[in-house]
């Protein structure tokens, strides 16, 4: 009987056998076009006002641009909110897959946390097609006097759900699913070493957008970000696809 050796040790741990071959290669597209789903938003809103850059922009001029460009907001924001809406059970399949079923207390919790993050983005999203158009719309039609109530209407809502969306639902929940996955995949070996140190620093990124809610540092940037994760989603997406990805190396 023969034993294995440091240097004969796997690089990582085999995911789950039970987890057949075919559900890790449709698990590593979808993350792949989880990824690119993103990446629309940019694509869709950045042309149109700016986006995110605009995003810091006096009330008067981003409701300008809405106004200017109704369709663009829509559409770049529609794809916003179903991007949010597929990460959650993706969050959760890939969790599944990696610690051998949700009943694991690492999947539950990546799950959960993945549920409430999806939640949370939704409702932050939300306020670009349904209120913030309709303050547009009344702010272009509107006497001076007025338009000033708007801007600061404006600027509550967009204050209370970016609380909601980007510090709940990004930094908070989204980056403690990111940092419980990247633990138990790095501890495990679940994954190889620099898809789980990856997943460590996209936590750590999603957690310092709550710095500035706490007076501790400057808001990072939010296209950074977002960016470092949907390309870690898409680099391991394209290693889930790969042949013998997850199978125990010699």
């Amino acid at each position: 009987m023969s034993t294995l050796t440091s240097a004969d040790a796997p690089a990582f741990q085999p995911l789950p056998a039970a987890a057949p071959r075919s559900s890790g290669r449709w698990l590593g597209a979808l993350l792949v076009a989880e990824g690119l789903l993103s990446l629309a938003p940019m694509a869709i809103l950045g042309p149109a006002i700016g986006w995110p850059a605009s995003l810091d922009n006096p009330a008067a001029q981003q409701l300008a641009a809405i106004h200017a460009q109704p369709d663009a907001v829509a559409w770049g924001y529609g794809v916003y909110l179903l991007y949010s809406l597929l990460i959650a059970p993706l969050m959760v399949w890939l969790a599944a897959r990696l610690f051998g079923g949700l009943h694991q207390p690492l999947a539950a919790t990546v799950a959960a946390f993945a549920a409430l993050s999806a939640l949370a983005r939704c409702i932050g999203i939300l306020r670009w097609l349904t209120v913030m158009p309709a303050l547009a719309a009344a702010h272009a039609g509107a006497d001076p006097a007025t338009r000033v109530h708007i801007e600061r209407l404006f600027d509550a809502v967009n204050a209370y759900g970016g609380g909601i969306g980007e510090l709940l639902g990004v930094g908070l929940f989204m980056g403690a699913a990111m940092a419980v996955l990247a633990f138990g995949a790095l501890r495990g070996r679940l994954l190889p070493l620099w898809l789980g140190a990856w997943a460590g620093v996209s936590a750590a990124l999603l957690a310092a957008m709550l710095l500035p809610a706490l007076r501790l540092a400057p808001e990072p940037s939010v296209a950074l970000v977002v960016s470092v994760l949907s390309f870690w989603m898409m680099a391991l997406g394209a290693w889930l696809m790969l042949p013998g990805a997850g199978r125990r190396r010699a």
